[in-house]
């Protein structure tokens, strides 16, 4: 048996085990059925026979009859008897059965039968308790007589003042029991229709939780939650459970994510949440939330309403990509400064293999000429920007990207007030915010001016990058002569995936996206306008120097 137990699924441990309550339950409240059954019968009977005492010993009939026995008794007692069982004992016995007493008993004060229902028992001594009724008191008992234990209730009967019999009427205790009995059985049949339906009952709700569980013991399940709960808090992703728009479930690395205490789950549909955090648990895709940037995925698990809200369970799966993002910005900072110096190179190469053509053709004043134009541009970036080891990344940056600028058609202008040096601000950021900056101001540039040459116009391209320092703060500002970003998408603009120009084959849209999410995480500040000549786009930073005033 201990065996079967251990092997028995949920189900059935459960259905066993509700079975054997209500059997329980059904055998315990028939017993306290029948002990009030039983009470209560009694106390009936207690009250009937007490009634019909009473009654009996107001009658003109016993009362005529016991008082002339009385009269006779103490002379001749034998006769007296004779005559007040031939005048009462047919009265008698007719209102008894005409009752459901078992007996009537006249008889006289010292306790000596007038009446009995056995005829035999006339003149003997009346067993039972006759104190109380002499002193004038109607009782009650139970008590055990000559028709066996029994309930009785005895009653003086009174004439002038003076009592001269006693009455007592009962029911036997097989009787009451008899009744009892009867009135169990329905009691009993109610139990059984009772027990049968809720055994079915249970049937059924162990055949539900017998699916719901797949039929496991509870030590398998016990070891599979265990297992569950490992893996669910030991993975790197988040792991968020929202039913019917209320958070009932998230991980650890989820709560850490979004900022949710453990002790508030689970977390209603109308749950007071910070705006970023409502957006990952309503939407999918990159989110920014407390300076990260977190991807979602929604995974549904339930059919759509009428309405088109979403009900069921919906499992978001939550990918903390800073990291990616900051290495993603650094790789196209590298690129950028790749592109730029493989541009300064072409340039570079294109203007000393003319410069060596110039000198074999013996032309040294163009040689010259070549040779030095651009130079103010390179001297000016090398002296104002050049000067330690991590300023030559800079210099280098803005060489080559006015290099690539020349080979677009577009001019570029570069103003610096900063002392030399990146003012402790990481290289790599530098990079990031004024490449990306300058790339994109140097495709907006040419393409309004390809744009306007197309329909026969003529048009300048230009781009400013300007440098300085303002009140400890670090400020770049890069301007362009393209078309601009209108007021209304200004915002939206910094958004991952927006962009003005078509998307390539890996994507368009992240250069400002990165911008604002290096200048977020240095504390600075990054703004887009118009520029104050051309119309063209404006975008302004501000970043904190490290150490400076703020």
């Amino acid at each position: 048996m201990r065996r079967w137990w251990r092997s028995a699924s949920i189900a059935t441990r459960v259905f066993v085990q509700t079975a054997a309550m209500l059997v329980v339950a059904a055998i315990g409240a028939f017993a306290l059925l029948a002990l009030d059954a039983q009470h209560a019968q009694e106390r009936e009977a207690a009250v009937a026979s007490r009634e019909l005492a009473q009654a009996m010993a107001a009658t003109p009939t016993i009362q005529q009859a016991t008082a002339t026995a009385a009269a006779r008794y103490d002379e001749h007692p034998e006769a007296a008897v004779d005559g007040a069982s031939e005048a009462m004992q047919a009265y008698v016995e007719a209102v008894r059965e005409a009752t459901r007493l078992d007996f009537v008993t006249v008889m006289h004060p010292d306790g000596t039968r007038y009446t009995h229902p056995d005829p035999a028992q006339i003149g003997r001594t009346f067993l039972g308790t006759t104190a109380p009724a002499l002193a004038g008191a109607t009782f009650t008992e139970v008590f055990e007589g000559t028709l066996g234990p029994s309930v009785r209730a005895v009653t003086p009967v009174t004439v002038d003042g003076r009592i001269v019999a006693l009455v007592a009427a009962g029911v036997t205790i097989e009787r009451v029991g008899g009744l009892v009995v009867e009135r169990l059985l329905v009691v009993g049949a109610l139990l059984v229709a009772a027990l049968v339906v809720s055994a079915f009952g249970a049937w059924l709700l162990a055949r539900r939780l017998d699916r719901a569980t797949g039929g496991r013991r509870p030590e398998e399940l016990a070891r599979l939650f265990a297992a569950h709960e490992a893996a669910l808090h030991s993975v790197d992703d988040g792991l968020v459970l929202v039913e019917d728009g209320s958070v009932v479930l998230a991980n650890d690395r989820a709560r850490a994510l979004l900022g949710i205490e453990a002790a508030r789950l689970p977390l209603p549909a109308d749950a007071p949440l910070p705006r970023e955090v409502r957006r990952v648990l309503d939407g999918e895709g990159q989110v920014r939330v407390q300076g990260r940037w977190l991807v979602v995925e929604r995974h549904r698990a339930g059919a759509g309403t009428a309405t088109g809200t979403s009900s069921g369970t919906t499992t978001l799966t939550i990918r903390d990509r800073t990291e990616l993002q900051r290495m993603t910005g650094e790789l196209d900072a590298v690129r950028t400064l790749a592109a730029a110096l493989r541009a300064q190179t072409h340039e570079f190469g294109n203007r000393m293999h003319t410069v060596a053509t110039l000198i074999e053709l013996d032309q040294p004043r163009q040689a010259l000429e070549v040779a030095t134009a651009g130079r103010d541009l390179g001297q000016r970036l090398a002296d104002r920007v050049v000067g330690d080891d991590e300023e030559p990344v800079i210099a280098a940056l803005l060489l080559g990207k006015a290099a690539e600028a020349h080979e677009r058609g577009v001019e570029m202008h570069v103003e610096t007030h900063l002392e030399p040096g990146t003012h402790g601000i990481d290289p790599v950021d530098f990079v990031t915010v004024l490449g990306n900056l300058v790339d994109n101001a140097i495709d907006a540039a040419a393409e309004r001016a390809n744009a306007v040459l197309a329909t026969g116009g003529d048009a300048a391209a230009w781009v400013e990058v300007y440098l300085d320092e303002d009140d400890g703060h670090i400020v770049l500002q890069v301007s362009d002569s393209g078309a601009g970003v209108p007021a209304a998408q200004r915002d939206a603009a910094f958004g991952a995936g927006w962009s003005t120009k078509p998307a390539g084959p890996h994507g368009r849209g992240f250069g400002l996206s990165i911008v604002r999410e290096t200048v977020d995480r240095l504390g600075g500040s990054v703004e887009l306008g118009q520029a104050e000549r051309g119309g063209g786009a404006a975008v302004t930073v501000q970043l904190p120097r490290p150490g400076g005033a703020s």
